[in-house]
């Protein structure tokens, strides 16, 4: 399917650019805050590195949201707390291959979310994030204001587009069939 491979080749021009762009401030200390979320949601070109990553088969770590427009990571309860199942004692098992939700954070690559959660400070033309977790010493990455919008609008666009393809997918159920194929 030509729509599904244009997907996968921008979401590998956008992960790149994002790559490139994010400069480490302070590292992550892996608490496991920002797994502990009920909804990862994934793409089509993440879902399938995901599943070539693990093995799995979809319906292992999927699941269509009631929305039936998105997808998210199942999750898994620890200590009475929902985490994405991929998380496993304060490491991402699939930390190779994880979603750009995951792999940009705490940089917001959404305009409605930057307004919620705004940089913890803007030095010249650089933004600077800080992570949400409620431990003192905090994951902080700055970029460039410039390739932040940059690469939002190139973020959004690819979104418009893999969720009409997804949906479509989904309604017609072939979604987990048109993925296993790129596996």
């Amino acid at each position: 399917m030509k729509t599904i491979e244009e997907l996968i080749k921008m979401d590998k021009e956008i992960y790149d650019r994002a790559k490139k762009s994010i400069a480490e401030v302070k590292p992550c200390q892996q608490c496991g805050w920002c797994c502990n979320n009920k909804r990862i949601l994934v793409t089509i070109p993440e879902m399938v590195r995901i599943l070539k990553h693990t093995g799995k088969d979809f319906s292992e770590v999927f699941v269509i949201e009631k929305n039936k427009l998105s997808v998210s990571i199942k999750t898994k309860k620890i200590n009475g707390e929902y985490y994405c199942i991929f998380y496993d004692n304060g490491k991402c098992s699939i930390h190779k291959v994880k979603p750009f939700q995951c792999f940009t954070y705490p940089v917001i690559f959404n305009p409605l979310i930057f307004r919620i959660y705004p940089p913890l400070r803007k030095d010249d033309d650089v933004y600077v994030f800080e992570c949400q977790s409620p431990n003192d010493d905090k994951a902080t990455y700055s970029i460039n204001e410039k390739d932040f919008r940059e690469i939002t609008s190139m973020r959004l666009d690819f979104l418009n587009k893999n969720y009409k393809v997804q949906k479509k997918l989904i309604a017609q159920r072939k979604l987990r069939m048109v993925v296993r194929e790129f596996v």
